[in-house]
């Protein structure tokens, strides 16, 4: 099953194989590709044997596993050894930015169909590459995308999942209740950053070549991702499919914070300058996202967004701004009133698709705890047919309540002489 939301795919889990040869072995359409898992080596973080662990327990093994060696890991020579079941290579970069570093070495992976990136700390769930492969998949007539992302499992320093009241666990939750309650993944991206880590895209090489990874700032994963998904270019596969420790979300946004996140949308912009003037889709995401990220939870400054774009308009040359009036007033949105202006005029408020998708999500937990209780009842009443003691008093509470109806009906019979007749009161 899949839906469609400006024109990107949503995916439901579904089974890799389509069809079987003649030993019964399964055959998949992606069964010639090639993947590439990037594991960087830096910056030094816990967990980096785990996460190769996990690439080794594949049910897609990838074709060959990354290590980037920006030469501050002491232990780059022995980790090959370790896992003599993985097809790994070493590729020495220059001491700088992740991303200017992955950026470098993508000509080197040009053999590679998809590149994957695992992060130290976060795990594959065995099931991940193969997947996510899946998603590439569409029907006929169906545009491919170029970036999936997976659903994310909330894990603790050790690797154990969080408690489901864990704030972190929260947090997770509400970022994925607006697609899961059926927003469009513009609508969606703008309520917050729900696809995390840098670990979670996995996209096509030639995708990655087109778009290098945003170089010029910090949050440059949310960063390709929203230039995917505004371009209708992303994919989400819902099931949980990569283990992630997430950082408590910050309380107060600091001036640096602000400022990556202004850099992060002005980068955005940059990137899609060229669709942005020819394609519709692409300018009607763009908006709808921001619309979405004025009650972002991903602590998105929008106020301060308006205020830049604001000040970029007004300097402005009239013959440019002309040129883009005139291009956005051919555009079908310019034709047509929006949904929810009769609304607004109906005296109803906009919808607001975080407050939405979390009072959704609290009717569903309701009607869950319903369900439990009801099938609880039914277990109770089940058991209770086969109880000798119960069909006793059943029987006895029956016999007792048929003896009291009589002799209620036993003192509403009028009093009759021997002939028949009412007795006349004396």
């Amino acid at each position: 099953m899949k839906l469609e939301y400006y024109d990107i795919v949503l995916y439901e889990w579904k089974p890799m194989a389509e069809a079987v040869n003649s030993s019964g072995t399964p055959v998949l359409r992606f069964e010639g590709a090639s993947v590439a898992v990037v594991v960087p080596l830096f910056p030094r973080l816990p967990g980096l044997r785990e996460s190769l662990a996990s690439l080794a327990t594949q049910t897609r093994p990838p074709d060959l596993v990354v290590l980037l060696d920006d030469g501050s890991n002491p232990e780059t020579e022995t980790l090959p050894g370790e896992f003599p079941e993985l097809p790994v290579k070493i590729i020495p970069v220059e001491p700088g930015p992740l991303p200017a570093a992955v950026n470098a070495v993508m000509g080197q992976l040009a053999p590679h169909d998809f590149i994957g990136f695992l992060q130290a700390g976060d795990r594959y769930a065995p099931q991940r590459i193969a997947n996510c492969l899946a998603a590439f998949e569409t029907a006929e007539g169906i545009r491919p995308p170029n970036l999936v992302v997976t659903g994310l499992r909330a894990i603790d320093s050790r690797g154990q999942p969080l408690p489901a009241d864990d704030p972190r666990t929260v947090l997770l939750a509400r970022l994925w209740a607006p697609g899961e309650a059926g927003a469009g993944l513009a609508d969606w991206l703008g309520c917050g950053h729900f696809p995390g880590p840098f670990s979670n895209i996995f996209a096509r090489r030639e995708y990655l070549s087109a778009y290098p990874l945003p170089e010029n700032t910090a949050a440059f994963h949310q960063t390709a991702v929203l230039i995917a998904a505004l371009q209708g270019q992303m994919a989400v596969w819902p099931e949980a499919l990569l283990d992630h420790y997430p950082p408590v979300a910050p309380r107060e946004a600091n001036p640096r914070q602000t400022a990556e996140n202004l850099q992060l949308h002005l980068s955005v912009l940059s990137a899609l300058r060229g669709r942005l003037s020819v394609s519709p889709e692409t300018r009607r995401n763009t908006a709808a996202y921001h619309r979405a990220a004025w009650n972002s939870l991903s602590g998105t400054r929008e106020d301060l967004f308006q205020q830049v774009i604001l000040q970029l308009a007004a300097a402005a040359s009239p013959e440019d701004t002309q040129a883009v009036l005139t291009s956005t007033l051919r555009s079908h949105e310019a034709q047509n009133a929006p949904a929810h202006w009769a609304a607004l005029l109906e005296g109803h408020d906009p919808l607001d698709l975080a407050g939405y998708a979390d009072a959704l999500r609290r009717t569903r937990e309701k009607l869950d705890e319903t369900r439990e209780e009801k099938e609880r009842l039914g277990q109770i009443a089940e058991a209770a047919q086969d109880s000798g003691w119960v069909r006793f008093g059943a029987w006895i509470g029956d016999r007792s309540a048929r003896r009291i109806m009589e002799l209620e009906q036993e003192d509403e019979k009028p009093d009759l002489v021997p002939s028949g007749r009412q007795k006349q009161p004396l």
